[in-house]
């Protein structure tokens, strides 16, 4: 399926770093804080998230996640701090314009009486779409997202994991600059996951769409995300790019080696070229890190000019998920 690329792109301004800058981040949040009562939900929230590109904002159920995306989206006021989409400050004067660019799914709130299809038309004739560019639409959201058959069923008839699909087509049906996601894989089948997840990496390589997805379930996020942010208690432990975070929690680069023939002499020829004494493992491989990843080649040459056969060599590099948790543990620690 394609994409409709005909929205014009944003354009920064030569000589106007300011403008340059406030064109290229879709997001900026700076010192959000909300309190219901005397609970702080979001204590001096701070991140910012670039045009066209994929964050994630991490963590467990009653974090304040979306909390955050009210405050981001206008929905709520901050009780202090500010947020700019589009380079704009979000103000009640605004709010309503700039959301009319901006895609939001927080939960699965349908028409339940009106079919996948007709939930789909009103929501796009609200965002003031064409009758013939909303019909496309349709059949294209209805399409990949593996409606198709159940266009026309009543949405009280519906699986939950179906809600959830629709739930994310209303959020997407108007092909929105910047789409907020709350938990969109939530109830979906693994293959339906793997399916949005490559949907939402195709706007944003079509449309330049910038998406915040806020969930707790990680699977996908390597391939989607160019930078997270954990939060508890309204509070971002950590945010940045996810090489930069992951690079930064384990500096040192991790691998796996599988050899033939005996694994003592070949413990003490990696050990000779790397200076780190390689780990045997319960499957008989070699486990190692290092600092330098140039000395890799270095060991597999040496083992084989001493006739032992390097059958396999994989990188372990660390996950979003590895790190979500042991940031939420060191978090829990201070």
């Amino acid at each position: 399926m394609k994409l409709d690329q005909s929205r014009p792109r944003d354009t920064t301004v030569a000589g106007a770093p300011d403008v340059a800058y406030a064109h290229d981040r879709t997001v900026s949040a700076s010192g959000l804080s909300k309190r219901f009562g005397s609970r702080e939900v979001v204590a001096d929230l701070s991140f910012s998230v670039a045009r066209g590109h994929a964050f994630g904002l991490l963590g467990p159920n009653g974090s304040g996640k979306t909390t955050t995306v009210r405050l981001l989206t206008g929905l709520l006021t901050p009780d202090s701090g500010t947020t700019r989409l589009f380079g704009e400050l979000v103000s009640p004067a605004n709010a309503d314009a700039l959301r009319r660019r901006i895609g939001v799914q927080t939960d699965t709130s349908l028409y339940e009486t009106l079919s996948a299809r007709e939930n789909l038309r009103t929501w796009g004739a609200l965002y003031g779409m064409s009758r013939k560019a909303l019909s496309r639409r349709i059949d294209e959201v209805l399409n990949v997202l593996g409606l198709s058959d159940r266009a026309d069923s009543l949405v009280g008839e519906l699986s939950k994991g179906m809600r959830q699909k629709l739930a994310v087509g209303r959020a997407v049906i108007h092909e929105p600059e910047l789409l907020f996601l709350d938990e969109p894989t939530a109830g979906l089948d693994p293959e339906a996951s793997s399916d949005l997840i490559d949907y939402l990496k195709q706007m944003i390589r079509s449309l330049d769409t910038t998406v915040i997805i806020c969930t707790h379930q990680l699977h996908g996020l390597e391939s989607l995300c160019d930078d997270i942010g954990i939060i508890r208690n309204g509070q971002l432990l950590t945010s940045g790019t996810v090489d930069d975070l992951l690079r930064q929690k384990w500096p040192k680069h991790r691998y796996s080696l599988t050899v033939g023939g005996d694994l003592q002499r070949a413990q003490l020829v990696v050990a000779s070229v790397t200076g780190q004494d390689p780990v045997v493992d319960s499957d008989g491989r070699l486990m190692f890190s290092i600092s330098d990843e140039r000395l890799v080649p270095s060991a597999v040459a040496a083992l084989v000019r001493d006739d032992i056969p390097v059958l396999e060599v994989i990188s372990k590099r660390p996950t979003i998920e590895q790190f979500y948790f042991a940031t939420l543990d060191e978090g829990s620690n201070v």
